[in-house]
């Protein structure tokens, strides 16, 4: 299988998800500390350890980052906090306007349905992503070279692939 540039037409391609992977560092770093310490109150040995844990990553490896999935914990942890600030906001609005005193009131009711109807659809909105729009540039992501000479990242298909 020849696969080929189709800016350059050179034959020097590296699949995108190997890139990226060159891309990534990990460190690692650990140090132990022991020590005696003379004070006021006497001798004293101390001792300690730490872990350190880095990462970085080559520009070239951010540009080919793979897509990522959306997160259902950041969705409901955000529509919570939405949901009692704004619904603080319409409870305090309702009652100082009204010098109501029970806490269940029509503004208060057509908020929490509307809400309800947001998150629902947030919540529809993140499965589809993931179950379908992921998916599919997930795919196109696996099947993309990029070109080591000019640098273009190309998709294979069957126009490029010569046996």
């Amino acid at each position: 299988m020849d696969l080929r540039c189709p800016k350059c037409n050179s034959n020097s391609l590296k699949k995108v998800s190997l890139a990226y992977q060159e891309g990534l560092y990990q460190t690692e770093g650990r140090t132990r500390l022991r020590a005696v310490a003379v004070g006021g109150g006497g001798p004293d040995l101390v001792v300690g350890r730490a872990t350190t844990r880095g990462s970085q990553q080559s520009a070239l490896s951010k540009k080919l980052t793979p897509p990522v999935k959306w997160s259902y914990l950041k969705v409901i942890g955000w529509s919570v906090l939405v949901f009692l600030s704004a619904g603080w906001l319409v409870f305090y609005v309702n009652t100082v306007t009204t010098n109501a005193t029970t806490v269940s009131s029509a503004p208060l009711t057509l908020f929490a349905l509307i809400s309800g109807a947001i998150f629902a659809l947030l919540l529809f909105l993140v499965w589809r992503h993931n179950h379908s729009i992921y998916r599919t540039q997930y795919a196109q992501w696996d099947q993309s070279f990029i070109c080591e000479r000019c640098g273009t990242v190309s998709q294979r298909t069957q126009d490029n692939i010569s046996c």
